[in-house]
């Protein structure tokens, strides 16, 4: 019984971090379609150099040629800048494959299954109970959702005021009641000015 609960528990940690954790396979097929079009344009030139053909745009002696004439031909501040602009395109594509990427969702509380809630889910929940709790319109209450905190604007009727710590301990219930992970951290913010009506 302990084995298949811990099997269970590795499951459902692998789906959980595979619903909330981006896959990189766009951008590894978009780096994988450059080099193939690359690589379809060289073998093309290099076809067309040994059938006597004009080249498309450059025969592959003419770009060695280019590359070895290239310290000497171009500004050494045009070089610096082509190298600056080399590594942050390599500098990006490194970061992209180390770090994690995040998709808009949070894990909920799992007990015997997994548990996994989009962000708007959650945007939507804060802004029925801020609303309820500040006695306005659902619509005047725009909540945004990051990694690690909830933002909670409000538009309060002119002439009316808000409670605002009525509108936190509600935000902050709730909050505790959906038990994500990570943990959002409420913020409650009352609009300067008003709209008109209830």
């Amino acid at each position: 019984m302990t084995s298949t609960t811990t099997d269970n528990s590795a499951a459902y940690r692998r789906i959980v971090r595979r619903e909330t954790h981006s896959p990189r396979s766009g951008f590894a097929i978009l780096l994988a379609v450059l080099v193939l079009l690359v690589a379809a344009w060289l073998v093309a030139e290099t076809v067309l150099v040994l059938v006597g053909a004009a080249p498309l745009l450059s025969t592959p002696g003419a770009l060695v040629d280019g590359a070895l004439a290239l310290p000497t031909a171009v500004l050494p501040s045009a070089l610096v800048t082509a190298g600056i602009v080399v590594a942050a395109i390599g500098l990006v594509c490194v970061l992209v494959a180390v770090l994690p990427g995040r998709r808009p969702r949070h894990q909920g509380p799992t007990g015997r299954t997994a548990l996994v809630v989009d962000d708007r889910a959650i945007a939507s929940a804060l802004a029925r109970r801020a609303a309820r709790a500040a006695g306005i319109d659902p619509d005047n209450v725009v909540v945004t959702v990051g990694r690690r905190a909830a933002e909670v604007r409000l538009r309060r009727s002119s002439g009316w005021a808000i409670d605002t710590e009525a509108v936190e301990a509600a935000v902050a219930h709730e909050l505790k009641r959906l038990d994500l992970s990570p943990a959002l951290r409420p913020t409650v913010a009352v609009e300067t000015t008003g709209v008109v009506g209830a």
